[in-house]
């Protein structure tokens, strides 16, 4: 497997790649954004890139040209030094698919790899896996553990699906409202079924999946 380091500095970014290769993993490293556009090769299977490039957010950048211009589908993690909430909200709205605060454990780092590599791959065979959990996109089959079956309604399932397929970025309300519902209609019915809905479904899995709300801003699964 093949991951590329998109990162200004370079020391942090000759460990982290040091330790990666003991992994097994090969790896190539960028200092900034011109030279990765510029000599881009489309055989990475996963793409760390620090948000804070060159001082100036070159990251979101190199996110948009991979998933707009390139059409990447590739994993991609991004760090930052900055605790800053709007940043990581952005980068994963921008196709990211986690996020590591800096100054990082490039143990969690290798573990974050793997999570993200993990489920990459079950969606190419339509199987979301969360923790113990298996969800079946086709079927929209829920199993816990060995064989154990919950029974869901279908907006339920849906809102699901939406979670799992984004395991760790922040979901507005008014796109939870406007994927099961449709867009607001002005009458507040739509919102109001989504905290019912939201109710009922964390009452059957608040033992597998802890959705969070995040005040301001809307919803999470975290991993």
């Amino acid at each position: 497997m093949k991951i590329t380091i998109i990162e200004d500095d370079y020391k942090l970014a000759e460990n982290l790649a040091k330790r990666l290769k003991k992994e097994s993993y090969l790896v190539s490293i960028y200092t900034n954004s011109k030279k990765f556009i510029d000599n881009f090769q489309d055989n990475s299977d996963i793409f760390i890139v620090d948000i804070n490039l060159e001082g100036k957010n070159e990251g979101f950048k190199i996110i948009k040209w991979l998933r707009n211009n390139k059409n990447i589908s590739s994993p991609i993690i991004i760090t930052s030094g900055y605790n800053n909430i709007e940043k990581k909200v952005y980068g994963l709205d921008l196709g990211a698919d986690d996020y590591l605060q800096k100054p990082y454990s490039i143990t969690e780092l290798i573990a974050r790899i793997r999570s993200v590599t993990r489920r990459e791959s079950n969606l190419k065979n339509n199987i979301i896996t969360y923790k113990r959990i298996q969800f079946d996109i086709k079927s929209k089959n829920f199993i816990y553990g060995v064989n154990k079956e919950i029974n869901f309604s279908k907006k339920e399932l849906m809102l699901i699906e939406l979670f799992l397929l984004n395991i760790n970025k922040v979901i507005p309300r008014a796109k939870l409202v406007k994927s099961i519902w449709g867009d607001f209609d002005g009458t507040g019915v739509s919102d109001n079924n989504l905290n019912v809905t939201l109710y009922n479904l964390r009452n059957k899995i608040s033992k597998y999946m802890n959705i969070e709300t995040i005040i301001g801003e809307g919803f999470i699964l975290k991993d």
